[in-house]
């Protein structure tokens, strides 16, 4: 039965990373010489009637830490809120791989202790076999703050959690493209630089947009514990829900996995090579590491990726992009160093919206036709497209029962494209999720 999507502005979640390419040392994935570092999270939701949103909330009694959510509503800007604070204060982001959201892998360096290193077969620095990575579970190198250099280099990513529920019906819930007024993509910002006659937007690499991933855990089962009395006595109480969904481990503890648990994986400008890695248009089937008996492995994972075309700037009739053009009505008559230029333009002027400037890549329609499509651009482009991808979901909405959902932030290190990124980029991610029904 073809499915109707309730509303495709159901629910949208804007992320603005600002990731800075600082020059490290060589340790990096797959010979990458680079070290990301996220200096900040802008987060916001904006829904509808048909699917609210909020804030997840914490009370902790005798060492138990019970979540629920805030008050729902249409829109929930995360950097605003009390329980989000740390967003804005986050260290390095780089390279890990998951499979699952629950294992995490934290790739290995040879170094010079190394036998191989000592007589002469291997460098320092290169990169050891997947089965030498260090397994994480306990989200020891996620939401770091303070941390110095090597604990960064050896491994960091991002997640946060959130409320949704669906007042009107059962759904299920996609990231979805949208329209011209929302929807999902990542692009990186081009930076102001200074010119003989003023200043300049310059060109993008993109190099670091075409291998974040954005995750979703969303677990199923029903909290059986004090959350529910916790929601009960909380300001944002609403009588229609009775109970609350969503499990999952506590930062320093070993993640749950349940049969009732599903991960889906978001992956924009999936078709989109700028470093060389592939040719423009094609698609590289990426295989994270996950446990297989217990042993680390690279899998498929196209049973659970959401696969998007690349996102690009709108160009003026001259082949100019229209944010350049814009950036130079932005800034005339301003007397702003370049360092204030960036700040200026994209979060005072534009305010963080750009989906006016941007063309939208469409998702493959079915992510099963995708992975049996040899890759090759001319291939590729004869696979239907659509506003979301239709056999991979993030999990399904019962009508007035809130679900805590779990998101992850990360550079999947074994993305073909994660090789030598160096130079300073800021990246512009935007989320929506949609509600649909058969």
């Amino acid at each position: 039965m073809r499915k109707v999507y309730v509303k495709l502005i159901a629910l949208s979640l804007l992320l603005v990373l600002s990731l800075c390419m600082v020059a490290a040392a060589s340790y990096a994935w797959l010979v990458m010489s680079g070290s990301p570092e996220i200096t900040g999270i802008q987060v916001s939701i904006g829904g509808s009637n048909t699917i609210l949103v909020a804030a997840d909330m914490t009370e902790t009694f005798n060492g138990v830490t019970y979540h629920y959510p805030d008050i729902f509503s249409d829109t929930l800007n995360f950097g605003a809120h009390e329980s989000y604070r740390w967003l804005g204060s986050l260290d390095g982001l780089t390279p890990v791989s998951t499979a699952d959201g629950i294992n995490w892998f934290l790739p290995a360096y040879y170094d010079s202790t190394d036998p191989e290193v000592k007589e002469g077969s291997i460098a320092v620095g290169q990169l050891k076999d997947i089965t030498a990575f260090t397994l994480e579970t306990d989200l020891t190198h996620a939401n770091l703050s303070g941390a110095d250099n090597e604990v960064i280099a050896a491994g960091s990513y991002v997640y946060l959690d959130f409320w949704v529920v669906s007042p009107g019906s059962d759904c299920t819930l996609r990231v979805s493209m949208g329209d011209d007024s929302s929807g999902s993509f990542l692009i990186e910002l081009p930076q102001p630089e200074s010119t003989t006659d003023g200043y300049t937007l310059g060109a993008a690499s993109n190099q670091s947009a075409a291998m974040l991933r954005v995750g979703f855990l969303a677990n199923s089962d029903t909290l059986v514990d004090n959350s529910m009395v916790c929601y009960q006595n909380s300001i944002g109480f609403d009588d229609r829900f009775r109970s609350l969904r969503g499990l999952y481990g506590e930062a320093g503890n070993t993640q749950l996995s349940f049969q009732s648990t599903r991960f889906s994986i978001y992956e924009p400008n999936g078709d989109y090579h700028p470093g060389g890695a592939a040719p423009e248009g094609d698609y590289v089937q990426t295989s994270p590491i996950g446990l297989v008996n217990d042993v680390p492995t690279a899998v498929s994972v196209m049973d659970r990726v959401t696969v998007q075309k690349r996102t690009g700037w709108k160009m003026t009739d001259s082949g100019a992009p229209t944010i350049e053009q814009l950036f130079q009505t932005a800034i005339y008559g301003k007397n702003l160093e370049e360092e204030e230029l960036f700040n200026y333009f994209y979060n005072d002027y534009l305010q963080g919206l750009v989906y006016s400037y941007v063309d939208k890549g469409e998702f493959f329609k079915m992510s099963s036709d995708l992975a049996s499509c040899s890759g090759y651009a001319a291939d590729v482009a004869q696979l239907k497209t659509a506003g979301a991808t239709d056999d991979v979901y993030i999990i399904e909405l019962e009508r007035n029962v809130p679900q805590r959902i779990r998101m992850f932030i990360w550079l999947e290190g074994q993305d073909v494209d994660c090789t030598n990124v160096t130079e300073l980029s800021s990246l512009m991610l935007y989320l929506e999720l949609a509600g649909s029904t058969e």
